[in-house]
């Protein structure tokens, strides 16, 4: 329970209710107590005032929740409401007083970044509209302290505590090296304590502990739309058919994508069959962040335009291409990356988080192919490359699976081979070491420059698998 002596941190609140006046305060509390009455001196000094108010309010239970109702009147959807509600004891304390006082320490020490999206994340999508004058970790955890969490799920305010850890260990630079340590030191105890009351949320917390998150080069905490395209193995009927998986991934605790239905549709109806897609999960959007878009295509469809599938906005508009709105990159799958070289797949992808990876651009006069690979190979250093031609070539193709080979997780190329010189000339800047993080989000801005209208980027990150599907064939 909250320390009711506390008439300090009462008055603190109260004053910081914008336009409150102490004395309609007063009025209010008076009108909510009825025949009980409640005797404040005036000062005409705010804070004083509201110091008299929390001294004389917290000295009966009766003028307590005479307080609260009067809070809630003036200050309807603020985080003070449950602020006060908390300080004056009539909420369910779920923290331990040592624990409570640590954890405030820890978060006041805390950037916690896009507070409206951490809040759609936390309640995952269920709770009111986050409350207007949250500025810090702390006041947010104040607040989800008092949010409902679904039974057997883990309590949002430490799904809160977690996620903010979680971005300190895997995505930030160690500014404050000791603050993860503690944060994780007061997780895990309470864990410990959870295990006695509800071992699914304490598995649920552990899991989040030792995870790493799904979108590790990022803390804007993405909703991701993966769809995969493959040929169906039938007779040529003239349509050209091919079958469309999907899965949505919106946990930002872990990656753990949910497949949609398979559908077979001719090749003229992919791009609007995509779009429809696309609009659906915006439909369904709740986690504050924006939506990305990734390919598995099939190695036969990989230089497919997909960024270009337009979407249509009405009769007076011109469509849009999706390229122009969504980060869309391609992923491989086990045909174009097969599993016998994840080892160096997932080397390479370690040395680009630990920001240590450069790009290779193939020179455009075309380097001999055998030479060209083993400098990919023996380039440990290397986590990109810019191919010289698409992969409809064959110079392309060969050039692709080189850099697959290599184990590179990152390939850039045009599809244009016009623009090509122009196209190496804007994104010279973009596949620099200390740029490469934000490549998908630099080649989005980049689109709206014709050479970069079919720019295509494989982004591949090898900690977060997509399930497999089998894989078509056609029958004897």
């Amino acid at each position: 329970m909250a320390n009711l002596g506390d008439h300090m941190a009462v008055a603190r609140v109260l004053a910081s209710i914008p336009q409150l006046e102490p004395a309609d305060l007063v009025d209010a509390v008076i009108a909510e107590m009825g025949s009980a009455g409640l005797d404040v001196p005036y000062s005409a000094k705010r804070k004083v005032y509201f110091l008299n108010i929390a001294l004389h309010c917290l000295a009966s239970e009766q003028a307590r929740g005479a307080l609260v109702r009067a809070v809630e009147f003036f200050a309807a959807g603020l985080p003070q409401v449950e602020q006060i509600r908390r300080l004056a004891g009539l909420a369910d304390s779920l923290l331990e007083p040592e624990d409570e006082r640590r954890i405030e320490e820890l978060l006041r020490r805390c950037e916690a970044g896009d507070l409206r999206a951490l809040y759609q994340v936390v309640t995952e999508g269920k709770g009111a509209l986050c409350p207007v004058g949250l500025t810090s970790a702390w006041e947010m955890f104040e607040f989800l302290l008092d949010v409902n969490g679904r039974p057997g799920w883990l309590a949002p305010h430490l799904r809160f505590v977690a996620l903010l850890r979680g971005r300190l260990v895997h995505q930030e630079p160690a500014n404050d090296p000791e603050l993860k340590d503690e944060l994780g030191r007061w997780l895990y105890r309470q864990r410990d304590l959870l295990r006695e009351l509800d071992d699914a949320a304490a598995t649920e917390l552990e899991l989040l502990l030792r995870q790493p998150p799904p979108f590790q080069t990022r803390t804007d905490l993405p909703v991701c739309l993966i769809v995969e395209i493959d040929r169906s193995p039938v007779p040529d009927d003239g349509t050209d058919p091919h079958r469309v998986t999907h899965w949505t991934q919106a946990d930002q605790s872990r990656w753990s994508p949910v497949r949609g239905e398979d559908v077979e549709l001719p090749s003229a109806r992919l791009g609007d069959y995509v779009v429809e897609l696309v609009l659906k999960a915006e439909e369904e959007w709740t986690s504050g962040g924006p939506l990305l878009l990734e390919f598995m295509l099939a190695p036969d469809l990989v230089n497919l335009a997909v960024e270009r599938w337009p979407r249509q906005i009405s009769e007076n508009l011109p469509p849009r291409a999706l390229g122009q709105d969504y980060e869309v990159v391609l992923r491989s799958d086990s045909r174009l990356r097969p599993r016998h070289r994840h080892r160096h797949w997932r080397d390479r992808w370690d040395r680009f988080m630990r920001g240590e990876g450069g790009t290779h651009v193939i020179p455009l006069d075309g380097a001999e192919l055998g030479a060209m690979h083993d400098d990919l190979i023996r380039g440990c250093h290397l986590v990109a490359c810019v191919l010289s031609a698409p992969p409809d070539h064959p110079l392309g193709r060969a050039q692709l699976e080189a850099a697959i080979d290599a184990g590179l997780p990152i390939v850039l190329w045009c599809r244009d081979v016009a623009s090509n010189v122009e196209f190496r000339e804007i994104v010279h800047d973009v596949v620099q070491p200390v740029k490469l993080k934000k490549l998908p989000e630099s080649i989005l801005q980049l689109r709206s420059s014709a050479a970069c209208e079919s720019v295509a980027l494989l982004w591949d990150d090898p900690d977060r698998p997509i399930p497999p599907v089998p894989h078509l064939r056609v029958a004897r």
